[in-house]
């Protein structure tokens, strides 16, 4: 009976622990769909505002890489500016609390597998040609 109520016992510890080891950050819960898929992240340094970042891997024949080639390319073509790369960085001194969550949502859409698409503050990962033309337009500012 003593050993049932200590495998008891740990079980419920473990169990514990593994929800708390993979709840959200902070106690949030993970980012809404914003527009068309898209969610507020906070925008890797260097990134020009009205510009497309989109990230994969360079010179590479995987399926993910390809999609970013035919992204870019269809981007391109319709004249919306796009920004390529393979990796981010942040320019953040001393961030608040809401850009900390943002930055976390930023990494969380690159995590995702390429592409990962950043636009005005918006970002997703694999989105469609037309979901970034959507967002593109509908954050664009002068």
């Amino acid at each position: 009976m003593r050993w049932w109520t200590l495998l008891l016992i740990a079980a419920g510890l473990a169990g514990g622990y593994n929800w708390w080891s993979h709840r959200a950050p902070g106690g949030a819960q993970p980012p809404t769909a914003g527009i068309d898929g898209f969610v507020a992240v906070e925008m890797p340094a260097g990134t020009p505002r009205n510009t497309v970042l989109v990230l994969a891997p360079p010179n590479c024949p995987s399926e993910q890489a390809q999609r970013a080639e035919a992204l870019i390319r269809d981007l391109t073509d319709i004249g919306i500016p796009v920004k390529r790369g393979s990796s981010f960085s942040f320019d953040l001194e001393n961030p608040s609390q809401e850009q900390r969550a943002a930055v976390d949502r930023t990494v969380e859409v690159f995590r995702q597998g390429a592409p990962a698409v950043f636009i005005n503050g918006m970002g997703m990962s694999n989105p469609t040609t037309s979901q970034v033309v959507a967002v593109y337009r509908s954050t664009r500012r002068g």
